[in-house]
């Protein structure tokens, strides 16, 4: 079940809250995961069972590298039984992630978000990075809850270790929280669900078939419709966490402002970049092995990002691609003149990161390669219609524009100043209301990074 439909919006939503608001204080995490388990049957019931048994067999696993610790400490010659349980664990893990990704017909919806979450826990624990989970309604609670277990944000265990066992919502949370849930709404569904019929358009047309201007304004309604999807589920997700007492990473900062493909990249999905950085870059060496071994680390994440994105070879082109494009960057930056120019990082940015998406979007290689050939004009088009771009900025430059102004925060910096207003509350109601309507009248699309 997704966040911007009529069954979530209408239907679920009002009844859990009604029953976690009468829930005792001690029963909220029963209410939590009775509402999460709910929530994920109704989208893929089928799965129900995968995800529960995951959960139980990693609670068991956290409290056997907890136990095997604790024997460390007390006789030193037992050392290394909790490191091959923690190896095995992850490797188990990443195994049920491969299986579904490369072998199975359907993959379990937010697995991928979940495995990174599973791995992230048992990595600290055996760390000592954090404290183990001895109740098992807690555990089931921080893996579960609804409002991050299809989407993420990856919620490191610590985090939100202390509100598993004790919360409580207050006004100013469910306020922020409504907020937040509300804006990203109306981000998914007038911004992103609208931009993404251009982008539905040009596929129509047929890639051999459209000018370069069409080309490129496909290109910038595909970033900013990934954009505005993703970024719009995470605002619904973190919202939706503050109205059950927890505080949801925040997962995208303003990222087309970036002037940098390794800035944009700490800007978007920043709960994925921090986890890659932490658990598999670091790890590697980072960048204290030399020039050299950094470059080579580098494309490794890349390429491991890929995979987590999909098995396909535009995955793997997707990653290579914006490894070289930071491979350029750290070359450029080497130059004595490279601090002085201060506009030319930023356009760079948004020339590269538009065709990134390019390798992302279209998962035929050879429609990949006729798509780059028209947008850098190469040959002709066929049966092309030559003013096919002033057609559609007819039907969607306003949406365009629209979503060029977004992706600055301007919308976020007026609600900001706009305070605890009374009339702020109402337009926010509003928007909500208008989104519903939208959604009844022209549907929803689903979210892209179900599949992930």
């Amino acid at each position: 079940m997704e966040f911007s439909s009529i069954r979530f919006l209408l239907y679920f939503l009002p009844v859990f809250f009604l029953f976690y608001a009468i829930t005792p204080k001690s029963f909220k995490n029963i209410t939590l995961i009775a509402g999460s388990f709910i929530f994920y049957a109704l989208g893929e019931p089928r799965n129900l069972l995968v995800l529960l048994g995951s959960i139980c067999v990693n609670f068991v696993i956290g409290r056997g590298i907890d136990a095997a610790k604790e024997k460390e400490k007390e006789d030193p010659q037992r050392a290394g039984s909790g490191k091959w349980l923690y190896v095995l664990a992850v490797m188990g893990n990443l195994a049920v992630l491969c299986h579904f990704k490369l072998w199975a017909e359907e993959l379990p919806l937010g697995l991928s978000f979940y495995t990174f979450q599973v791995i992230s826990y048992l990595t600290d624990l055996y760390e000592g990075e954090t404290k183990g989970e001895k109740s098992l309604l807690r555990f089931v609670t921080y893996l579960a809850m609804f409002p991050k277990l299809i989407s993420g944000p990856i919620t490191p265990y610590e985090t939100v270790r202390e509100r598993l066992a004790d919360r409580r919502v207050d006004a100013e949370m469910i306020r922020e929280g409504l907020e937040r849930f509300v804006l990203g709404l109306a981000l998914k569904t007038l911004l992103a669900d609208r931009i993404g019929i251009l982008w539905v358009e040009v596929g129509k047309t047929g890639y051999e078939s459209i000018t370069w201007r069409y080309a490129w304004l496909g290109t910038l309604a595909y970033s900013m419709m990934l954009y505005f999807n993703f970024y719009g589920y995470s605002l619904m997700a973190i919202g939706l966490g503050k109205l059950v007492g927890f505080d949801l990473p925040e997962n995208f900062k303003l990222p087309y402002l970036s002037r940098s493909v390794r800035e944009f990249y700490r800007r978007w999905h920043v709960t994925m970049g921090l986890w890659f950085r932490k658990y598999v870059y670091i790890p590697l060496g980072g960048s204290r092995k030399g020039e050299g071994r950094t470059i080579l680390n580098l494309l490794v994440v890349w390429l491991l990002t890929g995979f987590w994105h999909g098995v396909t070879l535009n995955y793997f082109l997707w990653g290579v691609f914006l490894w070289l494009c930071i491979f350029v960057e750290r070359l450029w930056e080497k130059l004595p003149f490279a601090k002085k120019l201060k506009v030319l990082p930023h356009l760079w940015l948004l020339f590269v990161i538009p065709i990134s998406w390019m390798f992302f979007a279209i998962t035929d290689v050879r429609e990949v390669q006729i798509y780059l050939t028209r947008l850098f004009g190469v040959g002709n088009p066929v049966n092309g219609n030559p003013s096919d771009y002033l057609m559609a900025l007819r039907r969607h430059g306003v949406a365009l524009l629209c979503g060029v102004i977004c992706c600055t925060g301007v919308v976020e910096k007026v609600l900001e100043k706009w305070g605890k207003r009374f009339t702020k509350n109402l337009f926010l109601t509003a928007v909500f209301w208008l989104c519903v309507w939208k959604i009844l009248t022209a549907g929803s699309n689903p979210f892209l990074y179900l599949n992930y």
